[in-house]
């Protein structure tokens, strides 16, 4: 079980990057691959990749971006898919399988992700947030998108102005806190209360970073530093 109590380890407080760092750390994906597989899917085509060409970089902040807008089924499908963009890179595996599925029921997956983006504006329990993309157990509730997107995409809709409260868990991540908080951790499936324990962790620890460093340090800045160990 993790332990949201941990000390924060001096090995990640003497490497924080800085929140800029954070913002710019950036993947590559491929516009035209990603145009053509959605175009011949009928799925719209989100401006972030229309407006590039070929292989191009892709910030957190230009994904944030697209979270400071206002919650609707018109914006939740852009955000989902770049915000995969990012996370997938440029290999994107299985890349036309999950967007077979968001073909199969694009105004089902587009509603629900929508009611994750105004809990997330409601400031949600991490929870209950996460309740709405993914089963007791950890499964997605929307086909091939599982809990490491679903904490992708109530990350980026908290916008880039929010202190996030709603931090990304992945394999990398999990794996990466076994020695410090976190004995034996799932590499998937992980359920609500384990992610609102994640959260807690990541926010006491950025308390900490701020309280030492004598300015702030936003909890996203401790995950990319967990994932980047």
């Amino acid at each position: 079980m993790i332990d949201p109590t941990a000390p924060l380890p001096d090995v990640l407080y003497r490497v924080l990057p800085g929140a800029q760092a954070v913002m710019n750390h950036r993947t590559t994906s491929d516009a035209d691959r990603w145009k053509k597989l959605l175009a011949d899917r009928g799925l719209s085509v989100p401006p972030t990749f229309a407006v590039n060409s070929g292989r191009f970089r892709l910030s957190r902040a230009e994904v944030f971006a697209l979270g400071a807008g206002q919650p609707s089924p018109e914006a939740a499908l852009p955000l989902l898919l770049v915000s995969m963009a990012w996370g997938l890179g440029l290999r994107a595996p299985r890349l036309k399988a999950r967007l077979d599925a968001i073909e199969r029921d694009p105004h089902g997956t587009a509603e629900r992700l929508t009611e994750a983006w105004e809990s997330v504006r409601a400031s949600a329990d991490p929870k209950d947030a996460y309740r709405i993309l993914t089963t007791e157990r950890g499964a997605g509730r929307i086909s091939m998108l599982g809990p490491a997107f679903a904490t992708k995409f109530l990350y980026f809709a908290q916008g880039p102005e929010a202190h996030p409260h709603l931090l990304i868990l992945d394999n990398v991540v999990a794996t990466k806190l076994r020695p410090f908080a976190w004995p034996h951790s799932p590499t998937e499936g992980w359920w609500p209360e384990t992610f609102a324990r994640y959260c807690t962790l990541m926010d006491n620890w950025a308390r900490e970073a701020t309280n030492r460093a004598e300015h702030l340090v936003r909890p996203d800045e401790i995950e990319y530093t967990v994932f980047r160990s």
